[in-house]
């Protein structure tokens, strides 16, 4: 993934929003293919209180 240098144009002190199409980036999607198709070893934390309350986001 690359990001095209020249894609963001400042003014005021802000970032002038973009008015060409697309991201601005370039994916490799033959990485992104071979990368979808491994283990994942991922999980959703779950936290508690100190008394061992489930505790929300």
């Amino acid at each position: 993934m690359s990001a095209v240098p020249h894609q963001f144009h400042f003014a005021d002190g802000f970032v002038k929003r973009p008015t060409d199409p697309g991201l601005g980036i370039d994916v490799d999607e033959a990485y992104v293919r071979e990368r979808s198709r491994g283990e994942v070893n991922w999980y959703n934390p779950v936290w508690h209180h100190d008394d061992g309350r489930l505790a929300e986001w």
